[in-house]
This record gives structure tokens, C-alpha cells and sequence, in this order.
């Protein structure tokens, strides 16, 4: 195993989960997960902001329910119900502005 520093302070999981149809319980993908982590990707590409903070996408987080769900390292915030208009505060508080 080889270990070393993480190019990027800070990283944001954003659910991309896809439950198979006629499941009971909702899923992030369905609720738009893919289109917001993309969005907050391109944010951060625009802004030159890779070295401080890097958008993943994860699977399930739990909270289904709760809309899409995302999660800050290494503040370890979940956040829950996440919408476009969230993506430029999140921006912000992950980069200290």
C-alpha cells in the first residue's frame, strides 16, 4: 500500500444511488443526485478550486427520504435534501470564502 498527501483539502460525496424500479424506497438518483454532483463539479472546475476541494459521487448515504443526500470531509457534515441552491453555499464554506 502506498500513502500519501491528498491533492485537495476538501472533498464532497454526493449520493448518485439508483435503486431498481418498483423499489418502496426513493433513491437519489432519481431525485436528481447525478445532475447536482455534476453541477457542483463544474463549479469547482471553473473556479480553479481542485486543489482545495474535489466532488465525488458516492452510493447510498441512508436518509433516503430526506432528498439527496451528500457528505463534507473532512468537516464530516451529511447533509440532507441537497438542491441547486445549496451548491454555492456549499461551495463556499468548503473553500473558506
Amino acid at each position: 500500500m502506498l500513502k500519501f498527501p491528498a491533492p485537495f483539502a476538501n472533498a464532497i460525496f454526493v449520493c448518485t444511488n439508483k435503486r431498481p424500479d418498483g423499489h418502496p424506497k426513493p433513491c437519489c438518483a432519481d431525485r436528481g443526485g447525478l445532475k447536482l454532483r455534476d453541477e457542483l463539479k463544474n463549479m469547482v472546475r471553473e473556479k480553479g478550486l481542485e486543489s482545495q476541494l474535489r466532488v465525488f459521487q458516492s452510493g447510498c448515504l441512508g436518509g433516503c427520504e430526506r432528498g439527496v443526500m451528500a457528505v463534507k470531509y473532512p468537516a464530516g457534515e451529511l447533509m440532507m435534501d441537497l438542491k441547486q441552491e445549496d451548491l454555492q453555499k456549499i461551495l463556499d464554506e468548503a473553500t473558506g470564502d
